[in-house]
């Protein structure tokens, strides 16, 4: 009876741990996702207008990141002028060509692990490993990821940072060669994703 009892507990708690987990998806109005760099003429950043993602998350007393992919469309990619109102469409065709967009329309992010979590409160920090793919490269990434629970949503921020050459893409050149893109760049995320 004992032995009953004590499977009938362990399939009762592997349940409701299950049922803990919930899907999540990316919620795009309240997304802002960026990548930024430099040139020998000025920093630059691009902002995502299009992008897509899933999750499956456990809350409670210690967030549990169980899955996460994330998508930005390659030519929702808009640069910023100076004055942050307005793009710059020739810096975007250069962007465009460099990310080879029309043969690799996104840049996706599918998370492969989790590892340092600690939670206080509604947030969190841990190590995040994955793998990123830009211009139809794979490389593996990690870096450190806040995450804020506030009720039906999770907001992850984060910076990750690497090499266009890392990636098989020559640096941006305009004006004949006179304008270099450097070859360091990072992505800025800021995603928040809901039930």
């Amino acid at each position: 009876m004992k032995k009953i009892k004590l499977v009938a507990l362990f399939i009762f708690g592997l349940s409701m741990n299950i049922f803990a987990q919930d899907s999540y998806k990316l919620v795009e109005n309240k997304t802002k996702n960026m990548v930024t760099g430099t040139s020998t003429l000025h920093d630059w950043r691009c902002v995502a207008e299009k992008q897509s993602g899933t999750a499956v998350i456990k809350t409670g007393d210690m967030l549990e990141v169980k899955s996460l992919t994330a998508r930005i469309a390659a030519k929702s990619l808009k640069s910023i002028k100076e004055n942050g109102k307005y793009y710059d469409d020739a810096m975007d065709k250069n962007a465009y060509k460099a990310l080879d967009a029309d043969k690799h329309p996104e840049i996706a992010y599918t998370l492969t692990g989790v590892s340092n979590m600690k939670t206080t409160g509604t947030a969190s920090t841990f190590s995040a490993t994955g793998t990123l793919t830009i211009a139809g490269k794979t490389n593996k990434v990690t870096f450190p990821v806040k995450a804020v629970v506030n009720g039906n949503t999770v907001t992850f921020t984060a910076t990750v940072k690497f090499k266009l050459t890392a990636f098989g893409i020559t640096p941006p050149k305009a004006l004949m060669g006179t304008i270099k893109t450097g070859d360091d760049v990072a992505v800025v995320l800021n995603s928040t994703f809901a039930k």
